[in-house]
Parts: C-alpha cells; sequence; structure tokens
C-alpha cells in the first residue's frame, strides 16, 4: 500500500496500526482476521486492537457468520466525515488558542525609528499600548529649554496625550537637573496637565531618555535626527523596572 496513504491516514488521526489495517481491508474485502493478522505482518493485539477501535470511529463495521466475525472496512467517504468533524473542532477551539499565543507567547524584538517621524510612531506606541491611568515609567529625556523648537513642539503634543491618558508616571532624573524640573513643572501648568509625574533624583549616575511601558522598553536620544529604539522583551522590560525602583527607593525627592 502507497505510504502516503498511510501518512494521510495518520494525519486525520489514526494510528499507524489503524491505517494500515484499514486500507487492508479495502483491498482485500470482507475478512477475518487470520488473513488480517498474515497480510498485515502485525501481531495479534496489534490487529484486534486496531480493529476495536475503527469499529468505535465508524470506519469498519462486522457481521457474524456461525461464530466467526467477519471485518469489511467502510466507503472512503466517511473519512471526509472524520475530517469535517476535526475541523469543526478545531475551528471552535481556535478562538481558545489564538488567546493562549496571545497571552502565552513571549515576543522578541527590537525595533529601530528614525527621524521626527519616526520618533513620533515610538511614543505613539506607548499611547496605543498602555490603557488609562496606567503605569508610565522612565529616565527623564531631559528638558524643553535644553531642546531644539522642533522637539519643543514634540515634546508639547504628547505631553497633552499623556495627560489625556492620565497616566501613573515616575521619572528618575540626575540631581544635576533639579532646577530644570521646577521650570518643568510650570510648563505641565501650561499644559493643564491632569496627573503631573512624580519626580525623584540621583546623583548623577541615572540612565537618561529611557521609558518601560508594559513589555517594552523605549529609548530616545534627540538631536538633528533623531533615533528611538523599542526593545520588546518581558524579561528586558521586567529587568529594566527593577533597575529603576532600585533606584526609586534610593532617589530623594
Amino acid at each position: 500500500m502507497p505510504v502516503e496513504t498511510t501518512a494521510m491516514l495518520e494525519e486525520l488521526g489514526l494510528t499507524r496500526a489503524q491505517s494500515v489495517v484499514y486500507l487492508k481491508l479495502l483491498q482485500i474485502g470482507q475478512s477475518t482476521t487470520g488473513p488480517l493478522i498474515e497480510k498485515t505482518k502485525m501481531q495479534n493485539s496489534v490487529v484486534y486492537n486496531a480493529l476495536h477501535q475503527l469499529i468505535e470511529q465508524g470506519l469498519v463495521s462486522y457481521i457474524l457468520k456461525g461464530k466467526r466475525k467477519y471485518f469489511s472496512a467502510v466507503e472512503p467517504q466517511q473519512l471526509l466525515r472524520i475530517a469535517d468533524t476535526k475541523r469543526s473542532q478545531l475551528e471552535r477551539t481556535l478562538p481558545s488558542l489564538l488567546e493562549m499565543q496571545k497571552q502565552g507567547k513571549s515576543k522578541q524584538e527590537a525595533r529601530v525609528f528614525i527621524g521626527w517621524k519616526g520618533v513620533y510612531a515610538a511614543f505613539m506606541t506607548i499611547i496605543e499600548t498602555l490603557p488609562k491611568e496606567a503605569e508610565y515609567i522612565g529616565f527623564a529625556a531631559g528638558y524643553e529649554e535644553q531642546f531644539s523648537e522642533k522637539t519643543q513642539e514634540f515634546f508639547g503634543r504628547f505631553h497633552k496625550m499623556r495627560s489625556d491618558m492620565r497616566y501613573k508616571m515616575k521619572l528618575i532624573a540626575n540631581e544635576s537637573a533639579r532646577s530644570q524640573v521646577e521650570q518643568q513643572f510650570k510648563v505641565y501648568k501650561e499644559y493643564n496637565y491632569k496627573k503631573p509625574p512624580s519626580y525623584r533624583f540621583v546623583p548623577g549616575f541615572a540612565p537618561v531618555g529611557v521609558i518601560i511601558f508594559g513589555d517594552n522598553v523605549l529609548e530616545v536620544a534627540f538631536g538633528d535626527e533623531p533615533i528611538a529604539i523599542i526593545i520588546t522583551s518581558k524579561q528586558i522590560a521586567e529587568s529594566h523596572r527593577r533597575f529603576f525602583y532600585r533606584l526609586w527607593e534610593i532617589a530623594k525627592n
């Protein structure tokens, strides 16, 4: 019997023994177990078990002639019934499988965004990813008066969106930037910030321009051609988050 035919039946869920017995019955027609055992070259118990299982699946039937059972394979069209049943079962299960993939799959990737449009898209990922009033933590990128006019315009738009989302923001900055932070709060007031960030300061060793949100870490650098990188990795995000909160504990208000 063709190997590919046996493999096809196995893909439908039949075992190799069931596939061989079914196909052999199709070839020889009605048969007792003796000829089946001889022609399949399988052990008695394997053939008996396969026949019993095929009967349960509706793929083999038998009649009694005296005290002997004569087995027959049902029409091959019945295999379509098995295929349809499996497809229906898969379709019913598919939504939960997709949800499992969504929740359980640990996606890991890195994306690079170059130029102002790219950096804007990177920051928009935060808004698109985090729900309202979610946690937003990071290391301050700098302050408006240090930036170009274009950077200030960019932050103006982003501050408004961030404010509307009412994020619970905690930011760490270097102690040397404390005076600029005080000026920054005036800017937040101008934007009618609904929930200004909480700042703490460390003596000059904090990273700059790093935001941790969900399973993502965004790093940004502004200049003539700004660049942002988003690393999506639960492990990396959690590592940054632990580092942030360790510094938060020792930082000063």
